[in-house]
């Protein structure tokens, strides 16, 4: 049988696109696993945080400096359409107060199951436990072999997905074999949206304590390399929270990691208002401090105990606290991967591979990470889609 579309990789972006074919063909997804949607299903801790409300204009830059390359891609297919496809499907949304868009039922298991819905309505089916190991251009589409069987398409997408998360099926083997069989580069891959681990970590008893609005830096050479604000999450053993993991993929063993826990405050106004606060005041100083700032009691006394007596020293700590980066918690604690096939092998408005007439990449198998927000799920959407629309040229010309 000779497939209209097979696609390679039952997730995310694989599944919106068998399910966004504006008709229904004769297609075929081969997933290397057991079962679909792995990684959906865990996204937003199994909520699934699927797209952001606001402008799609704001979202090119939290795709970092490949952003403005997929602003094609995202304009066409943008979050208001993808909300209006779960909805069309079914799958009704809800919007949060920081803008991020969840189903209603705030379960990713739902919009899983529309997804499998719509793709058979699309006509496609999928075979489990095939994983493609060649690929072969031929006269008229394409060969895949995955096990024992060869599959036969007029057109090819990989949705492969990138190495995060290696126990669901992304684990990056599709990478050597892209690169082997049509000669797509990558680039570097490394674990994104992942906690850090610093030497000589203070806080393991302090485990689930959070900051609202931290500041976070990246630093090598004195040189800043990254910052973010937004949440901060103190664990067992790593830092974690929006404004680590946004900014985890410059991670590097070596480099240094800033924490100002009050943000936007400087040294000097938080030293200012220590020395107001202890003025007649017989509290000790962790009681003061966690006042005066809002901050648990517990972190304030664990910040006293490094620093001793020196108000100037605890207000250093509070604005500027220095470590240095062991390790991140690697491919198995990351969201999603920094790297993938270079973009500029891709048209990104069609998202078909050049010099490959009717194969397609989409979703995390590029070299696009985003940071959190529901962003990366709307580039799976919005590659899909950009995908199908390829498809349908190339079937319907």
């Amino acid at each position: 049988m000779i497939y209209d579309c097979i696609i390679i990789g039952a997730g995310a972006s694989g599944l919106f696109c068998a399910a966004s074919m504006p008709r229904p063909v004769s297609g075929l997804i081969l997933e290397k696993t057991g079962r679909p949607g792995t990684k959906l299903l865990m996204s937003g801790s199994g909520h699934c945080n699927v797209t952001h409300s606001g402008s799609i204009k704001d979202f090119l830059k939290c795709y970092g400096e490949n952003g403005t390359k997929i602003r094609k891609c995202l304009y066409s297919h943008n979050n208001r359409e993808l909300i209006s496809f779960l909805e069309s499907m079914g799958v009704k949304t809800v919007v949060r107060e920081d803008g991020k868009v969840f189903p209603a039922s705030m379960s990713a298991k739902d919009i899983l199951e529309a997804l499998l819905d719509a793709s058979r309505k699309n006509g496609f089916t999928i075979e489990y436990e095939r994983p493609a190991s060649h690929m072969k251009k031929i006269p008229g589409g394409w060969s895949v072999r995955a096990g024992n069987s060869t599959f036969t398409g007029k057109c090819l997408i990989i949705a492969s997905g990138g190495c995060s998360y290696p126990s669901t099926g992304s684990d990056g083997s599709m990478f050597p074999v892209m690169e082997r069989d049509l000669d797509l580069r990558h680039t570097q891959l490394k674990p994104a949206l992942v906690p850090v681990k610093v030497a000589s970590y203070p806080y393991g008893e302090l485990s689930g304590i959070s900051f609202a609005n931290a500041c976070v830096s990246i630093w090598e050479n004195e040189k800043r390399l990254a910052m973010e604000t937004g949440g901060l999450l103190l664990t067992h053993g790593d830092l974690s929270g929006p404004a680590v993991l946004n900014i985890s993929k410059y991670a590097s063993p070596g480099r240094i990691l800033v924490i100002n826990y009050l943000h936007p405050a400087d040294f000097r106004h938080v030293l200012d208002r220590l020395n107001s606060a202890v003025k007649g005041n017989s509290s000790d100083i962790t009681n003061i401090a966690a006042e005066e700032f809002s901050l648990p009691k517990r972190f304030c006394r664990m910040m006293t105990e490094r620093c001793g007596p020196s108000l100037k020293k605890l207000a250093a700590l509070l604005t500027g606290d220095t470590f240095e980066i062991s390790s991140t918690e690697g491919f198995g604690r990351a969201m999603t991967t920094c790297g993938g096939i270079e973009l500029s092998q891709i048209d990104t408005s069609s998202m078909e591979a050049k010099g490959l007439p009717g194969l397609m990449i989409i979703g995390e198998a590029l070299d696009i990470d985003a940071v959190t927000g529901g962003y990366s799920l709307q580039f799976a959407y919005s590659s899909a889609c950009a995908a199908c629309d390829s498809v349908m040229k190339k079937l319907d010309p």
